[in-house]
C-alpha cells in the first residue's frame, strides 16, 4: 500500500462514499435484491438514443463552447421561466449536477465560510464543503411525528444563520428522503437567505418525480439563486453526465471560467441529442410508474418502519425498527442479499436507511418481503 504522506489536507478530510461501498459489494454477490441504486431502472427513450447516434455520426464529437450550445441554454431558460415565473440571467451546461455542485461550491465558498445543509442530505454536499474549507451547519429535516413528512423548521434555520453564512442549500425533491418542501418552506428559506445576503443553491435533479401538486423552486423567490438541474434521472441517462446551472451572470461567469480548466464542457454529442429530442418526449408516464412504486412501498412496508408516503424522487427513508441495532440490521439484510444504504451515509444520525424503488416491481416486492421479515424479527 502506498504511503499516504504527501496527500493534501483537503482530500484527507473526505471519506469514501457509503453508497459506492454498496456498489462494490453488489459486484461480489449473486442475484442481489438491489434497493440501493440511485438511478432510474428504465432505458432512455428511443427518440433520445437515436438522436445521440445521429449526433455522433454527424461528427458532433468535438468541444462545444464552455457554456454549452446556445440553443440548449436558451431551452433551459425558457423552461425555467415557464415553470417558475422568473427567468434567470444566464445558463451553463455542466457535467451532470455533480459538476454544477463542484463548480458552484468552489466559486462561492472560502475557507471559514458557513454553508447550511439539510440533515439528512446527499453525501456529496458535505464533502464538497470540506474540500472548500467551509464549515457545515446542519438544519434538521427529519419528521416531527411518526409517519410524518420530511420538512424544515424555519425557526431553527433562523438560529443557524450567522454573518459567515454564504449558502443556504436546498434539495427538493430530496435524496435520500423523498421529501418535497412546501411552497411556504421554500419561501421561508429564501427570505432567511435574502436577509443574510446569502446565496440559495437548489439541487433540483429529481424535479420530474414529484407526487404533490404544488412543486416550488427557490428560483421564484430568492434574490441570489443558483439552480442546478439535469437529465440523468428523468431521461434515464446518468452515464451521459448532462446537467445545467442557472443563476446570476456574475456567479455563472466564474463557474464557466472554472469549467474551462476542469470539465471543459458538457459532453458534446449528448447536448445535440437533448436539443433535438427533448421537445418530442413526454416524461409524464415515467413519473406515474414511480408513483405506483412509491405506493407499493408505502402501503406494504411494515408499520414498524414508521414511513410516511415519500412526496418525490424515487427513494424512501424508513426508520429502523424500534430498538434495532443499525449494524446488526444491515448485516441481517445482507445475509438475505438485500442491499440498502445505511442512514449514516447521509446523516449525523444512524436511525434510518435509504431504499430506492427504481427497480422492477418483482425485485421491489422481494425487497419489501425481506424488510417486513426483518421488522418482525427486530421489533
Amino acid at each position: 500500500m502506498l504511503d499516504p504522506i504527501g496527500l493534501s489536507d483537503r482530500v484527507r478530510g473526505i471519506e469514501p462514499s457509503g453508497i459506492r461501498r454498496i456498489f462494490e459489494l453488489m459486484a461480489t454477490m449473486e442475484d442481489p435484491i438491489n434497493l440501493s441504486i440511485g438511478q432510474p431502472h428504465y432505458d432512455p427513450p428511443e427518440a433520445l438514443v437515436e438522436a445521440a447516434c445521429r449526433a455522433i455520426r454527424a461528427g458532433n464529437n468535438r468541444y462545444t463552447v464552455t457554456q454549452g450550445l446556445p440553443e440548449l441554454n436558451r431551452l433551459v431558460l425558457d423552461d425555467t421561466e415557464a415553470r417558475f415565473g422568473r427567468r434567470p440571467e444566464t445558463c451553463l451546461l455542466t457535467a451532470g449536477v455533480s459538476g454544477g455542485l463542484m463548480l458552484s461550491f468552489l466559486c462561492l465558498l472560502n475557507p471559514g465560510d458557513e454553508i447550511l445543509l439539510p440533515d439528512p442530505g446527499f453525501v456529496m454536499y458535505r464533502h464538497l464543503a470540506t474540500l472548500c474549507g467551509a464549515e457545515v451547519r446542519y438544519y434538521d429535516v427529519y419528521p416531527r411525528a411518526p409517519r410524518g413528512r420530511f420538512g424544515v423548521d424555519l425557526e431553527q434555520v433562523e438560529r443557524l444563520i450567522s454573518p459567515r453564512t454564504k449558502i443556504v442549500f436546498v434539495n427538493s425533491p430530496s435524496n435520500p428522503t423523498g421529501g418535497v418542501l412546501t411552497r411556504a418552506e421554500i419561501q421561508g428559506l429564501c427570505r432567511i437567505a435574502d436577509r443574510a445576503g446569502a446565496y440559495v443553491i437548489s439541487d433540483e435533479i429529481y424535479d420530474l418525480f414529484c407526487y404533490v401538486d404544488d412543486y416550488s423552486s427557490p428560483v421564484s423567490y430568492a434574490e441570489r439563486c443558483i439552480q442546478l438541474g439535469g437529465y440523468s434521472k428523468t431521461y434515464g441517462i446518468p452515464g451521459w453526465r448532462m446537467g445545467y446551472a442557472t443563476g446570476p451572470a456574475s456567479v455563472l461567469e466564474a463557474m464557466k471560467t472554472l469549467q474551462q480548466f476542469s470539465f471543459v464542457c458538457a459532453p458534446s454529442p449528448f447536448q445535440y441529442a437533448l436539443l433535438e429530442a427533448m421537445p418530442k418526449i413526454d416524461l409524464a408516464p415515467y413519473r406515474e410508474v414511480y408513483r405506483h412504486k412509491r405506493d407499493l412501498v408505502t402501503q406494504q412496508l411494515h408499520p414498524a418502519y414508521q414511513l410516511g408516503a415519500p412526496e418525490g424522487a424515487f427513494y424512501a427513508f424508513p426508520q429502523l425498527p424500534p430498538g434495532a441495532d443499525p449494524a446488526a440490521f444491515l448485516d441481517a439484510a445482507l445475509q438475505q442479499k438485500l442491499l440498502i444504504v445505511p442512514g449514516k451515509a447521509f446523516s449525523m444520525r444512524n436511525t434510518h436507511f435509504r431504499l430506492s424503488y427504481a427497480v422492477d416491481d418483482a425485485v421491489l416486492q422481494q425487497g419489501i418481503e425481506v424488510l417486513n421479515g426483518l421488522a418482525r424479527r427486530f421489533a
